[in-house]
């Protein structure tokens, strides 16, 4: 009986630790893990708040007609709508009319030959529109398409004489937005 008692005593003391003790202490310590990590992610996101604030801060300091400027210059979405109206807008002051207006995607996204994601900021379109006009407008309508705050490059140009004595010109131009 006295060697009973003890073997006992050790045999429940060894199924508790190994049954609820040492489950329970494993657990505790994965909750701890876990404690930590959102710690740390509680912290990351007041440094993010922080820098969040102050990129508002300094945000608020610009001019409301800067931002419009800027957001006229690259966009945030595609607005080839407005950008022929705008285009247009520029030919009607030179007695031009903006017309067979066509988008194309632009070809050297195609012959990068990329396969994956694409790293860059922004997104580009060509589009292509005609003009008919003397030699003079062409260029006057030219000198305010680079003025313009709309980000534009004129990536093709070819012309032609019609019977009425002016030329039709086509105009490729590649535009540029931002990827949101």
């Amino acid at each position: 009986m006295k060697f009973l008692v003890p073997v006992i005593c050790i045999l429940t003391a060894l199924a508790l630790f190994f049954g609820y003790i040492d489950p329970t202490y494993k657990a505790l310590q994965t909750v701890r893990a876990e404690e930590s990590a959102f710690d740390q992610a509680l912290t990351r996101s007041k440094e993010l708040q922080a820098v969040r604030d102050q990129l508002l801060a300094r945000y608020n300091t610009f001019a409301p007609n800067d931002i419009t400027r800027l957001e006229k210059l690259i966009p945030d979405h595609v607005d080839n709508v407005r950008l022929i109206l705008d285009l247009d807008a520029m030919a009607s002051r030179y007695g031009m009319h903006v017309k067979s207006v066509t988008i194309k995607s632009d070809p050297a996204l195609a012959a990068r030959g990329q396969i994956g994601p694409d790293e860059q900021a922004y997104e580009s379109v060509i589009l292509s529109f005609s003009v008919s006009g003397s030699y003079d407008t062409f260029r006057s309508y030219l000198a305010d398409l680079e003025r313009s705050l709309r980000l534009v490059d004129v990536v093709g140009l070819s012309f032609a004489a019609n019977p009425t004595g002016f030329y039709d010109y086509t105009l490729n131009v590649k535009t540029y937005w931002l990827k949101p």
